[in-house]
C-alpha cells in the first residue's frame, strides 16, 4: 500500500478566545496539511500522539470524541477555529493540535517536535446570599437578601451582562431579578429561597432556608365562676381574675413542640408570668391589663411577640380622708364636744363610730367624752351602687394640763439683770412684753406694766397661765468723765440730778462734794423705789521740772538726745519740731522748749554747737630736724583739746615736755640735735563725747632721722 506524506509545517498561533464557564473558542493558524486533528485533555497536558492511518472520530462536545488514554478528539478538519461546548467551569483544559495528509483515506500525522498547543482554564461563577434574620415573625416580616455571589468574569455584579434571579419559595413560579433583594412573607412556613447567577455561557444557583413564625392566637376573659368578678369593681374591694384563653395556630411550626411564655402587666404596674393572671388595685380609673404570649421561634432562637390589651374599671372611692371632717383632734376633758361630717358624694348611709360603744348614722354628728383617753372614730359609708368605704382617725380627750411659770418678781428696776423664766411644763410658749419667746427670758430695760403669760396646748386642749409685773424707772445720773488734778488744788464733783437721796463713797449725803487729791469716788443715788451709782477717777499731776543742760558742743558727726518727762501737756520747740518730748539734735543751735501743762506752762533752752569735723588727733612717728624744713617738729594733728607732751631717751630719762598747745619738740637737746634713733613719747589730751570733754592719752615710739 502506498502510503501518504506527512505534512511538513505545523499549525501555530493557537489562542483561545470566547472564554466562558463551559465553553471556549480555539483558533489557529493551519499549518501545510490537508486537515488536522484537535485533541484537548482536562487537568493534565495531552501525552499521547495519533497513529498514522488511524482515524479518529471528533465531537465539538468535550468528552464525546474519540479518547485517546486521558484526551478526547474535538476537532478534524481543514478549518481555522473550534468553539467548544460541555465544558466544566473553572477547569484547566489543555489543547494539542496535529497536521496530517490524507491519501484517499490513508492519513499521515506530522507529530514531530513544534506541534501547536495551549492551554486554558475556563471561568467560573459561584451563586450565594446571606440573610440579615432567617428566623421572624409573621407580623412586621421583612427578610433582606445580600448578594454575595462571585465570578472569574471580570463583570460587575451590577452589570446588565451578569443577571441574578431570585425565587422566595412561596410560589415557584415568581421570580425577581435584581443583584440584592428583600420579601416579605404573608403566611408562616418555612420557604427555600434560591438565587440564580448568569451570564453568556455560565449559569449556577443556590438555595437557602428561611422561616416565618405564626404567632398564637392572644384572647383572656374574666373568670364567670368567681362571683363578683366584674370588669367594674369598686374602689378598696377589687380583685380580678383572669383567665388566658389564647390559642396556638394550626400546628406548631417543624412538628417541633409549640413552647410558648407569656408575660402580664398592668398600666398601674402589676406584673405576673404565669398562664393566668389575677391582681387587686389602689389606683381607680381605667386599669389597662396587657398579655404578650411570645412563641419560640425556633430552638435556640428568639421568641416570637404578640400581645392584646383590654381595659377593666376601678370606680373611684366613695369616700376618702380629704373629704371626712373632725373638728379637733384632742380636747379638754372640762370642755370637750367633737363635730364629726363627710361630704362623699351619693352616698346613701354613713355609720360614725365613736370609739366609746356609741355611735351615730347622722351627717354631721357630735360627741362630747366623760373620761380622758383616746378614741378610734371609724366612718363607714355606701352610695347607690352598693360600693362602701370605711374611713379610721382617732380623737383624744386629756386632763386640764397644771400649768404655770416661776421666776418673774412683781416690781423690777428699769436696767436690771434679765431674769429665766421656768414653766412647770415644758414645751409650751411664753407671750408677754419684754418676753424673749426663743430662750424664755424677761428683760426690765423699759419701764411699763406688763403682763406675761404661758399658754400650754396639748392638741386643742389648751390652757394658759399669767403673771403681771411692773418695771420702774430708774435714775439716771453723772458725776462727771474722769479727770485731772494739779497738785494744791480742789475739784468740785457734782450730781447732775436733783431731788434723789445721796450717799457718797465717804459717807457724806450732799449732791456737791469737794475733793483735793487723785483717787476714784463714787456716789448712789436713789428715788425710793429704785437706785443709781456714778463712778468717777481723778489723777493726781504735777507742773513738770524742765532741763535742756549746759550748752555744749560736740565732734562733727554726732548728735544730742534730749530728753524731757512730762506727766501731761503738749511741748512747743522753738524750731518748729514735731518730735515731741523726745528728740535728737544732729545741727548746732539755740534750741528752746516750751511745755503748756494743765497745772502751767514751763521753759528752758540749750546752745548746741556741733563742730564741722570729726574730733580726731593725729601722731606722727619720725622727725627730720635737719633745717630742710620738712618734718622738723614732733607735734600732733587734728581737733582735740592740748594738756601735755614729754618725749624720753631710751634710757628713761625727759628730754622735753611742753604744755602749751601748739609747741612741739623740735629733736634738740640744749640746742643740739639729737642724734638718729628711738626715742618715746607720751601726749595727753580731751575729745568731746556725750556734751563734755574726755581726757585721753596716747605714747609710743618716736624715731629720728637724717
Amino acid at each position: 500500500m502506498l502510503k501518504a506524506q506527512a505534512p511538513t509545517v505545523h499549525a501555530s498561533n493557537l489562542s483561545v478566545t470566547d472564554k466562558y464557564c463551559n465553553t471556549a473558542t480555539i483558533s489557529w493558524d493551519s499549518g501545510n496539511g490537508d486537515g488536522r486533528i484537535i485533541f484537548v485533555s482536562d487537568s493534565f497536558a495531552v501525552d499521547t500522539f495519533p497513529t498514522d492511518y488511524q482515524k479518529y472520530n471528533a465531537d465539538s462536545e468535550y468528552g464525546k470524541g474519540t479518547k485517546l488514554r486521558r484526551s478526547t478528539t474535538v476537532y478534524d478538519g481543514s478549518g481555522s477555529s473550534i468553539t467548544l461546548t460541555g465544558l466544566k467551569k473553572g477547569t484547566k483544559y489543555f489543547v494539542a493540535i496535529y497536521e496530517y495528509n490524507d491519501n484517499s483515506g490513508n492519513y499521515e500525522y506530522y507529530t514531530s517536535s513544534g506541534y501547536g498547543t495551549v492551554n486554558f482554564t475556563t471561568e467560573s461563577i459561584t451563586a450565594n446570599f446571606t440573610i440579615d434574620d432567617k428566623y421572624q415573625c409573621l407580623s412586621g416580616n421583612v427578610f433582606n437578601f445580600t448578594n454575595t455571589s462571585t465570578n472569574t468574569l471580570g463583570i460587575n455584579p451590577s452589570s446588565n451582562s451578569l443577571t441574578y434571579t431570585w425565587n422566595y419559595g412561596e410560589n415557584k413560579s415568581t421570580k425577581v431579578v435584581s443583584e440584592n433583594s428583600s420579601h416579605t412573607y404573608t403566611v408562616g412556613g418555612i420557604f427555600d429561597v434560591r438565587l440564580t447567577a448568569e451570564s453568556v455561557g455560565c449559569k449556577t444557583d443556590t438555595t437557602i432556608s428561611d422561616t416565618v413564625v405564626v404567632p398564637w392566637i392572644i384572647d383572656f376573659e374574666l373568670d364567670k365562676s368567681i362571683s363578683d368578678n366584674d370588669s367594674v369593681q369598686c374602689y378598696g374591694d377589687n380583685y380580678f381574675n383572669i383567665l388566658n384563653t389564647s390559642e396556638p395556630p394550626d400546628k406548631p411550626i417543624y412538628g417541633l413542640f409549640d413552647r410558648t411564655r407569656n408575660s402580664w402587666t398592668t398600666d398601674e404596674g402589676t406584673k405576673g408570668t404565669l398562664y393566668d393572671f389575677d391582681f387587686g388595685t389602689d389606683v381607680t380609673g381605667e386599669i389597662r391589663v396587657k398579655l404578650v404570649v411570645g412563641r419560640l421561634v425556633s430552638p435556640g432562637q428568639d421568641y416570637c411577640y404578640d400581645s392584646l390589651e383590654k381595659v377593666y374599671v376601678i370606680l373611684p372611692p366613695v369616700i376618702d380622708e380629704s373629704k371626712v371632717n373632725i373638728s379637733d383632734s384632742i380636747l379638754c376633758l372640762s370642755d370637750n364636744e367633737y363635730t364629726f361630717s363627710h361630704s362623699g358624694n351619693n352616698v346613701v348611709a354613713t355609720t360614725w363610730d365613736f370609739g366609746d360603744n356609741t355611735s351615730s348614722t347622722m351627717n354631721p354628728a357630735t360627741h362630747s367624752y366623760t373620761s380622758a383617753g383616746v378614741y378610734e372614730i371609724t366612718c363607714t359609708v355606701t352610695d347607690n351602687i352598693g360600693c362602701t368605704a370605711e374611713i379610721t382617725d382617732s380623737v383624744a380627750v386629756v386632763e386640764t394640763p397644771n400649768n404655770f411659770f416661776s421666776g418673774l418678781s412683781s416690781i423690777y428696776c428699769e436696767g436690771d439683770p434679765i431674769v429665766t423664766l421656768k414653766p412647770n411644763l415644758p414645751g409650751g410658749t411664753f407671750k408677754g412684753g419684754m418676753v424673749n419667746t426663743i430662750d424664755s427670758t424677761f428683760n426690765p430695760s423699759t419701764p411699763g406694766k406688763y403682763t406675761v403669760g404661758y399658754i400650754y396646748a396639748v392638741g386643742s386642749c389648751v390652757d394658759t397661765f399669767i403673771v403681771e409685773t411692773e418695771v420702774l424707772p430708774r435714775p439716771f445720773f453723772s458725776i462727771g468723765k474722769d479727770t485731772i488734778i494739779c497738785s494744791g488744788t480742789t475739784i468740785d464733783l457734782r450730781v447732775d440730778s436733783s431731788g434723789l437721796n445721796y450717799d457718797w463713797d465717804d459717807g457724806t449725803t450732799d449732791q456737791t462734794r469737794t475733793v483735793d487729791k487723785e483717787g476714784t469716788y463714787w456716789v448712789e443715788g436713789d428715788n425710793g423705789s429704785c437706785a443709781f451709782s456714778d463712778t468717777v477717777t481723778i489723777v493726781g499731776v504735777t507742773l513738770p521740772i524742765m532741763d535742756l543742760g549746759n550748752d555744749t558742743s560736740i565732734c562733727g558727726g554726732e548728735f544730742v538726745k534730749l530728753s524731757i518727762q512730762s506727766d501731761a501737756g503738749s511741748i512747743v520747740w522753738s524750731d518748729g519740731s514735731q518730735e515731741g518730748f523726745d528728740r535728737t539734735v544732729t545741727e548746732s543751735g539755740f534750741y528752746v522748749a516750751t511745755i503748756t501743762h494743765p497745772c502751767g506752762v514751763v521753759t528752758d533752752s540749750i546752745n548746741i554747737d556741733i563742730l564741722p569735723t570729726a574730733c580726731e588727733i593725729f601722731i606722727p612717728n619720725a622727725i627730720s630736724p635737719n633745717s630742710d624744713f620738712l618734718n622738723e617738729q614732733f607735734y600732733p594733728l587734728g581737733l582735740f583739746r592740748f594738756i601735755s607732751l614729754q618725749v624720753w631717751d631710751e634710757y628713761g630719762q625727759r628730754l622735753f615736755e611742753s604744755f602749751t598747745e601748739g609747741k612741739g619738740w623740735d629733736g634738740k637737746v640744749n640746742g643740739e640735735v639729737c642724734q638718729p634713733g628711738t626715742y618715746y613719747y607720751m601726749i595727753r589730751y580731751q575729745l568731746p563725747e556725750n556734751g563734755s570733754y574726755v581726757n585721753k592719752m596716747a605714747s609710743g615710739p618716736l624715731y629720728i632721722i637724717r
